[in-house]
């Protein structure tokens, strides 16, 4: 996927969720971050307010901090998160259920979660369709409809709080025509046409029972699960 974020097509994505995420990240806040897998060239937690902010990747990146573990199990503790950023991961993951049963066993109650997805309807969904075959990316990943995460996330105990659409050029990779249909995304905006590209869903942790009375000092949540180095802290 990083690969293919440096195509006209990717980077033209790029711009539009990277935008959509800082946005969405500077109304969270709390003690710990986590994104997974990140697929961008830029990193959108720089506009965060959390104070602890990681970034987790199936594979060690030179340069590069953070923790390497597998996409569906973490090696974080349970009610230790304040957000999780899952962009584009559920699309390619051989059991994205269980990506989201992590993420609700290490967010805390009221943490939210936030995922960025591609539309498996209209013009991107239909080229998806018909050229996943050829296990090219993106259009071989599963893509996930907004109202079966939806769903999912009710059923994990999930408020759904927004969703977002995002990009509605071709799924062309010219970067001339990509420029030229520039203005289907401010025609959107106005008449509101169906056939985005992505969505970004923000949703968060219900909390379930009665809430106790909370100390007025909090102590410190410990991040990692025991036996974990704790990787160098994120700007």
């Amino acid at each position: 996927m990083q690969e293919w974020y440096r195509t006209p097509l990717g980077q033209a994505l790029e711009q539009v969720e990277l935008t959509a995420v800082r946005d969405c990240l500077t109304t969270l806040f709390g003690y710990h971050l986590l994104s997974v897998a990140p697929p961008w060239q830029a990193d959108p937690l720089d506009s965060s307010r959390v104070q602890h902010r990681v970034v987790q990747t199936p594979e060690a990146i030179p340069g590069r901090t953070g923790l390497v573990s597998a996409n569906d199990v973490w090696p974080v503790s349970s009610d230790s998160l304040d957000v999780i950023l899952l962009p584009h991961v559920l699309e390619f993951a051989a059991e994205p259920h269980q990506i989201l049963r992590e993420a609700e066993r290490c967010l805390i109650p009221e943490g939210h979660l936030v995922i960025v997805g591609f539309n498996p309807w209209g013009i991107w969904g239909g080229r998806s369709l018909l050229t996943r075959w050829r296990g090219r990316l993106p259009w071989c990943g599963r893509f996930l409809g907004v109202a079966r995460l939806r769903d999912w996330l009710a059923l994990l105990g999930f408020d759904t709080l927004a969703v977002q659409p995002l990009l509605y050029r071709l799924p062309v990779n010219h970067a001339g025509l990509l420029e030229r249909t520039r203005f289907l995304d401010q025609l959107e905006a106005v008449n509101h046409i169906p056939g985005n590209a992505g969505f970004l869903l923000l949703a968060r942790k219900r909390v379930v029972g009665m809430t106790p009375i909370r100390p007025r000092w909090r102590p410190r949540r410990r991040f990692l699960s025991p036996g974990v180095i704790e990787p160098t802290r994120r700007g």
